[in-house]
């Protein structure tokens, strides 16, 4: 059922612009997968549904002012939050937490539609270097922060912040991974991982097409709200059960 799972994960996602770590950690959480396996195997994940994601924008402007520099400082330091060992009750707890207020923030855009905020190059190597850090930390690419962010800081177009947080969770996740592979003695995976990379690959082929011609905007954040909020859910109520046996 796993790559089955990972299939509908990955269409539901990139009809959002997000790789859907997030996600693929809960299901392999859930199955009692490798701890070590675990980031590893989302990252990969990751890099394969953006980089399909990616190549459906190839041909359209592509915003590099904004993605640059937040990539100054979050590739660092997803990096570092590779390199770094979390209990897995205190992964689920900070991942779950910031999921909610994630999926709450990009709710609550309606009503700030309005207001018009610019996004300093100071801000970006903040907010890069924050959630850089937090989307090594815990194994993940990152965009699923970034998109309530720029949302707020009315970026563009949900498509044009769907291409932002594809870029920014690709280069993020190679960063998570040359972390998570200097923090390990052993860098591997077991063979079951080649089909979730396969069935990633495929739902991302049908969620790209489901955002570029099935989707409206105001669908496209619905879906990416309910997603946000349901996984960071499911992992604070994981990691509440786990703190409570203490």
């Amino acid at each position: 059922m796993l790559p089955i799972l990972f299939t509908v994960t990955a269409a539901l996602y990139a009809s959002v612009g997000l790789g859907g770590g997030s996600t693929y950690i809960a299901l392999m959480v859930l199955i009692e997968m490798s701890v070590q396996d675990v980031p590893i195997t989302a990252l990969l994940c990751n890099l394969c549904v953006v980089s399909i994601n990616l190549l459906r924008y190839k041909g359209t402007p592509f915003p590099y002012r904004v993605l640059i520099p937040l990539l100054c400082t979050s590739v660092p330091m997803a990096y570092l939050g590779g390199r770094t060992t979390v209990a897995p009750e205190v992964f689920q707890l900070i991942l779950g937490s910031v999921l909610i207020v994630s999926g709450i923030a990009m709710g609550r855009r309606e009503d700030q539609q309005s207001i018009t905020t610019t996004m300093t190059t100071t801000h970006s190597l903040i907010i890069g270097s924050i959630l850089g850090g937090l989307a090594g930390l815990v194994g993940i690419g990152g965009g699923i922060f970034l998109i309530p962010i720029l949302h707020f800081y009315n970026i563009g177009s949900p498509a044009q912040i769907g291409r932002i947080a594809s870029g920014f969770i690709w280069f993020n996740s190679v960063s998570g991974l040359m972390g998570q592979h200097n923090k390990l003695t052993v860098f591997g995976t077991s063979d079951d991982v080649w089909f979730l990379l396969i069935a990633v690959m495929f739902g991302a082929l049908l969620g790209t097409q489901l955002h570029l011609r099935v989707l409206s905007a105001k669908h496209l954040k619905r879906v990416s709200m309910i997603l946000i909020i349901g996984v960071g859910c499911r992992l604070l109520w994981q990691s509440c059960l786990h703190l409570s046996k203490f």
